[in-house]
């Protein structure tokens, strides 16, 4: 199931072929937006990132972050989001690096099980869902904060996805013998991925408030419950990008197609 890599030049006219490729699918996957019912905001999937991630795993995270940022910037500037195109490209980009690195430790001879990673990836996406859900529940799904002017709100879609994760993560990590290390290691790698663009995500709205002239204490708190959609998004993600991996990972061997790490 490893993905053969060869010793030719990292931006190699193949691997510029697949970004291009990657980098459309991106662009493309933005237009088509499903809406998640929720009684706070409007979350909604997109595949975006998927895609960023499935580029990573299959061949590597220049390819996967490429066409992430190259896709997904894109579609940021020609829609009327080009504030957001620098973020967009820096975040892209780390998700494909992060999920290409840690994935690709799976592909080495010598390469042992990471099962403890995934376990500890699980406790902490299912103990953030606990948490959220207790404080939802205890105080309802708007909190007021001393030192700010809007109430606080928790979507209920951020706690119910951060436990679908965190119990999916649990389960792939008890069935871990299933499958092979190469498998698991694009699990982690897709994990990576997206924890990277969570925490991009909330550092870059804790800047962007600050700036807007936000304490620093509200702009954390606020940007902190401000990721539905981004943790929505990353467990569709990580759980569609694995599930394609899995069978495409072998047509890529199979067809011998060898683009450098």
């Amino acid at each position: 199931m490893n993905t053969v890599h060869s010793k030719e030049n990292k931006i190699s006219t193949r691997s510029i072929v697949f970004i291009g490729l990657f980098a459309a699918l991106c662009y493309v996957a933005l237009y088509f937006k499903i809406p998640i019912p929720s009684p706070v905001g409007k979350p909604f999937l997109h595949m975006g990132n998927m895609f960023v991630i499935l580029a990573a795993l299959l061949f590597n995270g220049v390819v996967g972050g490429a066409s992430g940022s190259i896709g997904m910037g894109l579609f940021d500037i020609m829609n009327g989001y080009g504030s957001s195109a620098p973020k967009t490209f820096i975040l892209k980009f780390g998700i494909g690096i992060f999920t290409g690195k840690v994935a690709s430790k799976g592909r080495k001879a010598e390469a042992k099980s990471p099962v403890k990673w995934i376990f500890i990836a699980s406790i902490v996406f299912t103990l953030i869902g606990i948490l959220l859900l207790i404080a939802s529940i205890t105080n309802g799904n708007q909190i007021a904060v001393a030192g700010i002017e809007k109430k606080l709100v928790i979507n209920p879609v951020l706690y119910i996805f951060s436990l679908i994760l965190g119990i999916s993560l649990g389960g792939a990590a008890i069935s871990a013998k299933k499958y092979s290390v190469d498998v698991q290691y694009a699990i982690m790698g897709a994990v990576s991925g997206i924890v990277f663009n969570l925490v991009g995500e909330f550092l870059f709205g804790v800047f962007n408030l600050l700036i807007a002239g936000s304490g620093f204490y509200p702009a954390v708190l606020t940007s902190a419950v401000s990721l539905p959609a981004t943790l929505i998004n990353g467990t569709f993600s990580i759980v569609v990008a694995v599930i394609l991996y899995v069978p495409l990972s072998r047509v890529v061997t199979r067809s011998n197609i060898k683009i450098e790490a």
